[in-house]
């Protein structure tokens, strides 16, 4: 029997990394990048106002109120045309390029609008640099910004769209196969007998794998007998990891141990000291992982976040 820790680091340093596929940035959702990424532009890329209102030369505002001549209006989208001399402002909206020459932008709250003759009134006097965003202070060009082997969230999905990623490499997610052993089980949609169960275990290993994108096939339930389990498990080896569900105790009619034993499955261990979850098998049978987790609901869910979880995620 091994520790819980052991075993860990035994799958973690057995298990590799998939190959790696290009596909639309948009659909990589929870899938782990395969490469370092590089911003190609400077963002924001320009001093940009954080705010509707005036950009201005704070030192003109020292002495608020104080009335200042608007030269421009620039909206976001447009570049300013004209430079802010001492005196002047220009009106502008959130996410245009400040004018040369401004240093500040009040907020529209704090001034007076005296239009009729191009004029406005500065309320309260402002610091240099007050709401604006200097170019480059969120990302610089050839900045790197996500790195290899990140899981892709929203937020990255949306620095990818920044930085111009359209086309991203991701490492591929595993196929997985769920078998669920025992004669007590029945499927979902049937009513169970006094002696049966509904199989969960199945359904709940599916979800904490798709969860991790893995691409999951439930391939069913199996009666207790070699042969079944066998024949079930051959099915099973075209995935890359195989999770059973049940049978691996030390009873009479434990038997996935014995088929793996049969098959030639190269066994990395056999006992966990976990409680409950110690009858936990992992191997291999050439290019496939095998996890035989206890048949207890508990025991099967613990054991697929403690073992099989790192075996996706490293995948």
């Amino acid at each position: 029997m091994i520790s819980v820790d052991t075993a860990i680091k035994i799958v973690e340093d057995t298990i590799a990394p998939l190959s790696v596929k290009t596909i639309p940035f948009e659909n990589s959702l929870g899938f782990c990048l395969a490469q370092d990424m590089q911003s190609d532009i400077d963002m924001p890329p320009f001093d940009r106002s954080a705010m509707d209102g005036y950009a201005v030369i704070a030192e003109d505002t020292t002495t608020a109120p104080v009335e200042l001549a608007v030269i421009e209006d620039i909206a976001a989208g447009h570049m300013p045309t004209k430079t802010i001399s001492r005196g002047q402002a220009s009106k502008i909206m959130t996410g245009a390029a400040v004018p040369e020459g401004a240093n500040a932008v009040v907020k529209f709250e704090e001034t007076e609008d005296l239009s009729t003759n191009n004029r406005v009134k500065i309320l309260r006097s402002i610091d240099r640099g007050r709401n604006i965003s200097n170019r480059g202070e969120d990302m610089q060009v050839g900045q790197t910004v996500l790195r290899k082997g990140m899981s892709i969230r929203p937020q990255e999905i949306g620095i990818l769209a920044t930085i111009g990623k359209s086309h991203i490499g991701v490492f591929s997610a595993p196929t997985v196969g769920i078998i669920s052993t025992g004669d007590e089980l029945v499927d979902v949609g049937l009513n169970p007998s006094v002696a049966q169960i509904r199989n969960s275990n199945g359904y709940s290993l599916s979800a904490q794998a798709r969860r991790l994108k893995a691409e999951v096939e439930i391939l069913g339930i199996v009666k207790d007998t070699k042969e079944e389990i066998s024949n079930m498990m051959r099915r099973g080896f075209r995935k890359d990891i195989l999770i059973l569900s049940g049978g691996v105790s030390m009873g009479e009619y434990d038997l996935v141990g014995d088929v793996m034993k049969d098959l030639n499955t190269h066994v990395y261990f056999e006992k966990v000291a976990l409680r409950p979850g110690k009858p936990v098998i992992f191997g291999r049978k050439d290019t496939t992982f095998i996890f035989a987790l206890p048949g207890n609901p508990v025991a099967s869910f613990v054991t697929f976040e403690l073992f099989i979880y790192p075996a996706i995620r490293k995948m």
